[in-house]
């Protein structure tokens, strides 16, 4: 009963939401879509756009639910009932009174699921883009295809399972009408497999020459305590799509530690920048001056003790990345981790948290680590592999109050895990010289996240 009244809501929102853009028919929807970076690119092509057009995006919303009330000019407070009746009565209200204009609607399309609603096909029921990024696939929310495998070696059933990962994301660029644009992700194998026979006009971005932007080169530095990480691309005009002459783009981001995934969001929005007319020295001056990266992705914060923290809590996806990153950085003092469950895995969970235990021991001088999974799986491995044994927290609070009395000058360290009954940025704030700054800098800090925080960091 309780899953077809959800179904009910769901499909009544997005009535109204349809109905809502129609009053927008001529704007161009760009529907992103990933296992990682979908946030960040979103934000990424807003800053590209939103000094010479106006930009629609949904910064709060990627889901099922949440892109009909983006739609619709409205947003949950506490996801009680009362709540829920309250967006049920506004939705046929907004469609009267609400009347926001834009060019360009930036949606992030995130699927949890190949079954509905939690699946491509029904997003693709609320909105339908005429332009779609695809950046990746990856395991997150994995648990959710098991079921669609039967492969029992390892290795294969992850490629296998990612495999059909992609395919449900594909969805988004395979809906694509003729007269769209797909801009694909060369470097990832599935993407250019499973989209190779699009008949709508393709843009591709990856390190091989062929494609329209080659990613060259990706550094991270830290001077002075000031962190960034700049990118090298070429824009190549060799097949005639791109009506600009060759050249390169180089780009500083500030006060980011970015791994060189993050290379895909910015290819694609430099391409979608290109395509929209804009020059690459317009483009170069929104995407250092002007953007503006969700919280918990990379952040550079300023810790205690004239530290560094690497605030990524926002969630696991990447981890890999980050540690490899990190691995790779110069600085005087120490290494370190705090490291979070990575959840929703499914039956790739062990062998996951297993590999990451062994490039955390071998890159970090201490790691600390929260979650049961992290202590079931990566507590043994890091004290076979590191000189110094895992710390293990019961929650991020403590976490935060005991590594803050730990930091020294000049340490780095690097935060990141699941968000599910985790929350490791609670852990960033306690670390953090400026707690009062927790606000503008931290990831989930509503007054109704911290609600939620309260209830299960206390347990």
């Amino acid at each position: 009963m309780k899953q077809k009244l959800a179904m009910f809501v769901l499909c009544y929102l997005r009535f109204f939401a349809r109905l809502q853009l129609k009053k927008n028919k001529n704007c161009k929807i760009v529907g992103i879509t990933g296992s990682a970076g979908k946030s960040s690119t979103r934000n990424t092509i807003y800053s590209v756009l939103k000094n010479k057009y106006k930009v629609k995006a949904s910064f709060k919303a990627n889901s099922e639910s949440g892109i009909s009330l983006d739609i619709l000019g409205l947003e949950m407070k506490d996801y009680s009932i009362i709540d829920w009746l309250r967006v049920f009565i506004l939705a046929p209200i907004k469609l009267i009174t609400y009347f926001e204009k834009f060019d360009y609607y930036l949606v992030e399309m995130g699927i949890d699921s190949p079954n509905s609603p939690k699946n491509m096909n029904f997003l693709l029921s609320i909105i339908q883009p005429n332009m779609a990024v695809f950046l990746n696939a990856g395991l997150n929310h994995s648990f959710a295809f098991d079921h669609l495998v039967t492969e029992t070696d390892p290795e294969l059933r992850k490629k296998q399972i990612i495999k059909e990962i992609a395919k449900e994301k594909a969805k988004l660029v395979l809906s694509l009408p003729k007269t769209g644009f797909a801009f694909l992700n060369f470097d990832d194998q599935n993407i250019r497999e499973i989209c190779q026979n699009i008949e709508t006009e393709t843009y591709s971005f990856g390190s091989d020459n062929i494609c329209d932007l080659q990613i060259i080169s990706h550094q991270t530095q830290i001077e002075e305590k000031e962190v960034s990480t700049s990118f090298t691309f070429q824009i190549q005009s060799h097949y005639g799509k791109l009506k600009i002459k060759s050249q390169t783009l180089d780009i500083k981001i500030k006060n980011f530690l970015l791994p060189k995934h993050y290379a895909y969001g910015l290819a694609s929005a430099i391409l979608i920048g290109l395509k929209a007319g804009l020059s690459s020295t317009e483009i170069k001056n929104s995407l250092e001056n002007h953007l503006e990266l969700p919280t918990g992705r990379a952040t550079s914060i300023e810790g205690k003790n004239n530290s560094i923290i690497i605030d990524s809590s926002y969630n696991a996806s990447s981890m890999k990345d980050m540690i490899e990153l990190m691995s790779k950085i110069k600085n005087k003092g120490r290494k370190l981790a705090l490291l979070g469950d990575m959840r929703e895995l499914g039956e790739e969970t062990k062998q996951t948290h297993e590999e990451i235990a062994l490039l955390a021991a071998k890159n970090f001088d201490q790691v600390f680590l929260v979650g049961q999974e992290m202590q079931k799986y990566a507590q043994s491995i890091i004290a076979q592999n590191n000189q110094n044994p895992a710390i293990c927290f019961q929650n991020s609070n403590e976490a935060g109050t005991e590594i803050a009395k730990l930091l020294k000058a000049e340490d780095l360290i690097l935060v990141k895990g699941s968000q599910n009954t985790i929350f490791l940025e609670e852990a960033v704030k306690k670390m953090m010289q400026n707690e009062k700054e927790a606000t503008k800098l931290l990831c989930r800090q509503s007054s109704w996240w911290l609600s939620v925080k309260s209830q299960t960091l206390t347990k």
